[in-house]
Parts: C-alpha cells; sequence; structure tokens
C-alpha cells in the first residue's frame, strides 16, 4: 500500500472536527476514521480490557506466599465483579477485525521544562513516560505479545509522546537512548494539530505489522 494512502483517502473533513476533542479522544477518532477510509469495516480502534487483571490473576509460589500478606484473589464483590482486579491500563488497542493481529498503545502527556536552562520543572518530572517504559519488561512483554499475536519482529504496542517533551531536548535524548532500535513503536506528536503526521508514522511503522 502507498505510504499516502491514508491522506488520499482519509474523509479529513471529518478528521478536522475532532481538533476539539481532547488528546487522547482526537487521536482515537482520527485513527479510526482514517482506517475505514482505506479498511471498510477491517479496524477497530478502542480502549482495551484484557490487561487489567494480569497480576491479579497471576500466581505466585507457596514459599513467597507463606512470607506475604496473603489474601483470597478470587474474593468477589456483592455485585458479582472481581474484588481485587490489578492489571495494566493501556490506552488504546487497534485490533484487525480480520487476522485477530492487536496493537496496544498508550498516550502520554509530559509538560513543565526551563526553555532557558533545558532542565525539567520539580513538579513535572519525567515519571509517566518512564513508568510507561515498564512494558519493555520480560513477563510485560511476553503477555502483550500473546494478546497482540503480532510478529516478534516489532513490539506489541505503541507508545505516543504529547506536550514539552516532545520538545526538551534533555528528554529526547533520554528516549532516544531508552529506546534505540526500537524507535518505530515510539512517536513524538508534537503538534497535535497535525493530524496527519500522526497517521504518517503509524502508516509507515506499524500498520504493515497489522496486515
Amino acid at each position: 500500500m502507498a505510504s499516502s494512502e491514508f491522506r488520499k483517502r482519509a474523509n479529513w473533513q471529518t478528521i478536522s472536527g475532532f481538533r476539539a476533542l481532547k488528546t487522547e479522544a482526537r487521536f482515537k477518532s482520527s485513527l479510526q476514521v482514517a482506517l475505514d477510509s482505506v479498511f471498510p469495516d477491517q479496524f477497530r480502534v478502542e480502549k482495551p480490557k484484557e490487561l487489567g487483571e494480569i497480576y491479579s490473576t497471576s500466581t505466585l509460589s507457596d514459599e513467597v506466599l507463606d512470607k506475604i500478606h496473603n489474601i483470597d484473589v478470587t474474593e468477589l464483590r456483592s455485585s458479582g465483579t472481581p474484588k481485587y482486579s490489578w492489571g495494566i491500563n493501556m490506552d488504546f488497542v487497534i485490533r484487525n477485525l480480520t487476522n485477530k493481529k492487536s496493537l496496544f498503545g498508550a498516550i502520554k502527556r509530559q509538560d513543565g521544562w526551563k526553555l532557558q536552562t533545558c532542565t525539567p520543572d520539580a513538579v513535572t518530572p519525567i515519571k509517566e513516560v518512564a513508568n510507561t517504559l515498564h512494558h519493555f519488561t520480560p513477563g510485560l512483554l511476553k503477555v502483550i505479545r500473546d494478546a497482540s499475536g503480532i510478529s516478534d519482529k516489532i513490539l506489541p504496542f505503541w507508545v505516543v509522546l504529547v506536550g514539552d517533551i516532545t520538545r526538551d531536548p534533555r528528554r529526547n535524548r533520554e528516549i532516544a537512548f531508552w529506546v534505540q532500535e526500537y524507535n518505530k513503536n515510539f512517536s513524538m506528536w508534537r503538534d497535535i494539530e497535525n493530524i496527519g503526521d500522526m497517521l504518517d508514522f503509524f502508516e509507515n511503522n506499524l500498520l504493515p505489522r497489522l496486515l
């Protein structure tokens, strides 16, 4: 598929109307319209639920259980829902309904840095982005990959960074160093008014893995 297919066929009049939405809603709605324009009824962009209990349903050894404050993780509330529900909360998943492949993702905003000194404000550390990078841990990579069904040649998630961090010279260097050869799994959406840039990144780097 040509790299400009989204730009040629997407309903830009509809997409332009999404600029009034908050960033996450703008992202998901725009991506859904663009996908529908090229692949009608084949993709769905939504909030995932299947990773919300991966910690609470995991098992520990008897040796560990004997040494910690243990609970019955199968206990239910009066409503019938799990009392303990620990997992990861991804912002979106892009599902190919035809081949069942999925790409999970997170949108992270980081604001607050001093242009004069290129240092971050004390009240806005990089912890939001750093917390997202725990997706690189072996256990999470395995469970997300099993749920995604995509090739092991690429990570099974997409992290979209927005806000001041996308222009911060220090943080750009840090993040580039962290992700290195996995740079196709991380994008800097520096101008959230420019929806085309976000769609181009997805089409050129990630869409092929979902087909």
